[in-house]
């Protein structure tokens, strides 16, 4: 397990079925730019940390259609997510994923949200808001386990 990330915080809360899950962590200095490519960025990267965290078993796979998250690279897709919404405002620079579909989705809706927030020092956030998670009961020792480690790793290493 990767060590925990300067300012670590991690909360989750459910409602209704969905999952609202965020981690949070400092960084001494932006670790993108505030611009749109930064916060495309920041995407890419937690891509980065999927494959890092899971020892290339769950890889991403983007297109213009959106990224597919599949064991292997094989279908079917565990999570489908649409194409990045990327936003950035004075100190802060975002990319967003909507949540459509997948074998670990109980029905589509939700968002993968990161966000980088600062312009001398930063917090880098992971927000999941709304998704319903098929596994129900599982999803505590196996979802939010993976999603935590992938939070920690992406965290800890920024986007470099």
């Amino acid at each position: 397990m990767s060590r925990l990330p300067d300012g670590w915080q991690s909360s989750e809360s459910r409602r209704n079925g969905a999952v609202d899950s965020e981690q949070r962590a400092l960084s001494p200095e932006p670790v993108v730019a505030p611009t749109l490519e930064g916060a495309q960025r920041l995407g890419h990267e937690y891509w980065r940390a999927v494959v890092r965290s899971t020892l290339g078993f769950v890889r991403p796979r983007e297109s213009r259609g959106g990224v597919e998250l599949r064991v292997l690279g094989l279908p079917p897709a565990l999570l489908v997510l649409e194409p990045a919404n990327v936003a950035v405002a004075h100190d802060r620079v975002a990319c967003a994923f909507r949540i459509v579909g997948g074998i670990l989705a109980r029905r589509a809706g939700g968002t993968l949200t990161l966000t980088q927030v600062g312009l001398q020092t930063a917090e880098l956030r992971v927000a999941v808001k709304g998704f319903h998670p098929r596994l129900g009961l599982l999803y505590a020792p196996l979802e939010q386990r993976l999603h935590a480690s992938v939070s920690r790793r992406y965290l800890a290493g920024g986007t470099r």
